[in-house]
């Protein structure tokens, strides 16, 4: 036997195991992380039955946190009469030889689709008509906790070209929905279940 990397191996996990290996990731890392309480310094105890940690001294109790991620298949329409265009990028950091969607973290106090239309502009420079939500799924990838909601959305100047910025991205392009790269997310992941919903048969 050998040591493999989280990544390697969800990479082949089929459902359910997936979604139960990235929650069990989670919750080894938020107890690893989470021994103190707070606010008083004392060690934290297990609440039975739930996914929590409670001080014994104080009473304060954390749960188990979850970071809420967005990704948008942002689409226009297809110029003369051709087919419609689904705006690809390739990320800074992680694997950046594929083409991905634009996708970030939600803030507090912020909506899904706030979100979205915040993660668009900032990270393209577009803005989009109200985004239609999908699916969600689990995914530990991004971090131990990360859930990601996936939206469709249409930008609102089928004319704009994306405007990248450079911390986020090295790269944004408009494709026809009948001509996608072939460097695209893994069948498994929600990024591509939002690019093969866009995309249709063809």
């Amino acid at each position: 036997g050998r040591w493999r990397g989280w990544r390697s191996l969800a990479a082949e996990l089929p459902e359910p195991h997936a979604a139960l290996a990235g929650r069990a990731l989670a919750v080894v890392t938020w107890r690893r992380t989470h021994r103190w309480c707070g606010a008083c310094r004392t060690e934290l105890a297990d609440v039975p039955g739930e996914t929590a940690r409670r001080c014994p001294a104080c009473g304060l109790t954390g749960f188990l946190p979850l970071s809420v991620a967005v990704l948008v298949a942002i689409t226009r329409p297809g110029r003369a009469g051709g087919p419609d265009e689904l705006l690809l990028v390739r990320h800074a950091y992680g694997p950046t030889e594929l083409w991905a969607l634009v996708a970030g973290f939600v803030e507090a106090g912020e909506s899904l689709e706030a979100a979205a239309h915040r993660e668009v502009a900032e990270e393209v420079g577009l803005a989009i008509g109200r985004p239609t939500y999908v699916d969600s799924q689990p995914w530990a990838m991004s971090g131990p906790g990360t859930l990601l909601a996936g939206f469709t959305a249409t930008v609102t100047d089928p004319a704009a070209e994306p405007v990248v910025d450079p911390r986020e991205l090295t790269e944004a392009r408009w494709f026809p929905v009948d001509a996608l790269p072939a460097e695209l997310p893994p069948a498994y992941s929600i990024s591509r279940w939002l690019i093969d919903a866009v995309a249709g048969p063809h």
